[in-house]
Formats: C-alpha cells, structure tokens, sequence
C-alpha cells in the first residue's frame, strides 16, 4: 500500500510538474491547476464507473479521498525535501536526525491509512473501496508507461 500510495504520489507531481511547463498550455491560456482538476475528475469518473459506485456514494467518497491524497502528498513532500536538504558528509549527528526525522514522517504517512480508511469504511462497503485502489495501481501504472514512452512510441500501432 505504502508503495502504491508513493507511485500514485509521484505521478500526481509528475503530471503537475510536466504540464506547468508544457508551452502548449501557456498558449492556449490553461493553468496547470485546472489540468490537475480535469486530470482528478477524469480519474474518479474512471473509478466511479470501474468500481460500481453509485452516486450517493461517490459524493461521500471522493472528497474524503481526495483529501487523504493532499495530506499524504503534503507529508510526503516533506520527505522529498528532507532528502534534497542533505547533510554535509561526515556528520553522523545530523545524518542520523535526517533519518529520524525521515521515519517520523513515514509513521505519519502509516497513520494516515488508518485514519482515512475507517472515515472511507463509513461511505462505503470495504470490498469496492479495496476495488477502488486495484483500479487506481492499474491507472496509474497505465499513466507511468505512457510518461515512460517516447512520443514515437505513443502514436506506434501497438499503442495500449
């Protein structure tokens, strides 16, 4: 879970990042807040349909969810930069309070599934919400090959 979450995480700042600099998008005057918008609602319209959730249920889910993507997000942003902030070489002192710090972070991240998933068991039955996050690893693995692929490859027959 803690992988997914991270892969899902890294992707979400991938994309955010790509289309800030996409020169298309300043041309054609689209933020990169409202891509993230259209990305996240074209995700959970996928979700919503792959997973069977009605709508009643979407509407109760998918705020709870996405406010548990920002928070994981958040936290692990912090230790992105905590990585980037890297002590100097040879003080074992510091390095040891980076790690630390790294793992409080990470224990952070641990208690927020437990959080989350007892607010999402409330909105919706257990067995679609393991669903949901089946379906979200296959998107996004799905979105990792396309990134990964060149824009030859994109346009080949073979595209999947």
């Amino acid at each position: 879970m803690k992988k997914f979450s991270t892969i899902l995480l890294l992707i979400l700042v991938a994309l955010s990042a790509f289309s800030q600099n996409n020169p298309f998008h300043k041309q054609q005057g689209v933020s990169p807040r409202v891509r993230m918008e259209e990305f996240r609602q074209q995700v959970q319209n996928y979700i919503t349909k792959e997973a069977q959730l009605t709508e009643q249920e979407a509407k109760m889910f998918f705020p709870i969810y996405t406010e548990y993507k920002d928070a994981q997000r958040k936290l692990h942003m912090q230790i992105i930069k905590l990585k980037k902030d890297a002590p100097t070489s040879g003080n074992e002192k510091e390095f040891q309070t980076q790690l630390l710090e790294m793992a409080k972070l990470n224990a952070e991240m641990a208690g927020l599934d437990s959080i989350y998933y007892k607010k999402i068991f409330k909105l919706i039955p257990a067995e679609k919400f393991y669903k949901i996050l089946i379906i979200e690893d296959r998107v996004s693995r799905r979105i990792l090959q396309n990134y990964n692929r060149g824009p030859e490859q994109k346009k080949g027959p073979n595209r999947r």
